[in-house]
């Protein structure tokens, strides 16, 4: 019996093999991300405490394992629902670039990060008959009932270091213009400022806006710790 058949049928042998290892790799690859998804958001979870639930964990590149071996991923995005220490929710969005391994914990050379507070969050203090909005142009909006009658004034948020300052910046009393910086007005918004409490990770604030969803906080640093 001639060995060509038999050589013929061992080389579909091993390429079938190779064939199935190399449909295989993805799934091995996502596998494997998942897992580590899963490791780094129960660390950031146990070293971040105001983080309610497991943060979503996504490690960017591929193939995973290659970056795993290496000890560095191009970006790590993190999102997490939190509570701060005054009992505020927010919601917290972080992209980290260049994440890498040292010393058994990861560090990033740079972070950017959006916490949002929802309107309900971020208005305690202006009564409970006040709602919150977004008034379409990046400004906040707020509602409320003097006397029965609808009053409403728009303010910019103001970032002045570490504290967020509401500057009315117009105002209607029964459908009327009035003047927002008239002691009224000026009077009910004494003592709003926020204060931010120390962010998470090292970062510093830097811009805040409004959006849909709530008032936004934006963040950034540099060599950021994340477990």
């Amino acid at each position: 019996m001639s060995r060509r058949p038999v050589r013929a049928r061992k080389r579909l042998l091993w390429a079938a093999a190779a064939a199935v290892l190399i449909a295989l790799l993805p799934a091995a690859d996502r596998v494997a991300a998942a897992l580590a998804e899963h490791r780094l958001a129960d660390r950031i979870a146990a070293r971040q405490s105001e983080v309610v639930g497991e943060p979503q964990v996504t490690i960017d590149g591929f193939p995973f394992l290659l970056s795993a071996a290496e000890g560095s991923f191009s970006r790590v995005a993190v999102r997490a629902d939190a509570v701060t220490r005054e009992g505020r929710s927010v919601q917290a969005s972080m992209d980290f670039t260049d994440v890498s391994e040292h010393a058994g914990s990861y560090r990033a050379a740079s972070a950017d990060a959006r916490f949002t507070a929802p309107f309900g969050s971020f208005g305690d203090g202006l009564g409970p008959d006040t709602s919150l909005s977004d008034d379409g142009h990046g400004r906040l909006r707020i509602d409320r009932q003097v006397f029965g009658l609808p009053l409403t004034v728009t303010a910019e948020l103001r970032l002045s270091g570490r504290t967020v300052k509401v500057v009315p910046v117009a105002a209607s009393f029964a459908g009327r213009p009035v003047d927002p910086s008239g002691p009224r007005i000026s009077g009910a918004f004494a003592g709003q400022d926020r204060t931010l409490p120390e962010l998470p990770a090292g970062l510093e604030p830097t811009d805040v806006s409004v959006t849909g969803a709530g008032v936004v906080l934006h963040a950034r640093g540099s060599d950021v710790r994340l477990t």
